[in-house]
């Protein structure tokens, strides 16, 4: 009987849980893709992407450098249908610019994003960081 943990092996977090058609479109070797249910591990400073149980694909499993991992660049990418990078999350106006592109042209963030999920909660969530960090160093 096999067990399986929703928890990453890594880090501990919940992971939420993604279609394994996401992980077609971002793991370089599919064939390494087991039969179990994958989640993904969005903690930034966890290497990990996708794991079900110990089998996990990290960073350099995956084809393209995500944004949302502290570890990118600021060439990441953060909005996977409409190309906006990391070095581009604090322009103030990004979520409504990626907000009128979603209106006139929709989105593929189920197949696009490697979380399964829209990324505007996952750029806001860094830009609150950032500001967060930006306060800590002020006070210091």
């Amino acid at each position: 009987m096999l067990f399986f943990s929703d928890k990453c092996p890594h880090c501990g977090i919940k992971g939420s849980k993604v279609e394994k058609d996401i992980l077609h479109y971002h793991v370089k070797d599919i064939s390494k893709i087991g039969d179990g249910g994958y989640s993904f591990c969005s903690h930034p400073a966890c290497d990990v992407v996708y794991f079900s149980g110990n089998d996990v694909f990290t960073t350099s499993m995956i084809n393209k450098e995500l944004g949302c991992k502290e570890s990118s660049s600021d060439q990441a990418i953060l909005c996977y249908c409409y190309n906006y990078l990391k070095s581009e999350l604090f322009d103030e106006t990004l979520i409504e610019k990626i907000n009128i592109r979603m209106n006139h042209y929709g989105c593929r963030c189920d197949r696009r994003n490697p979380s399964g999920k829209s990324c505007l909660g996952e750029i806001k969530q860094l830009q609150k960081k950032c500001d967060d960090d930006k306060l800590i160093e002020i006070s210091d």
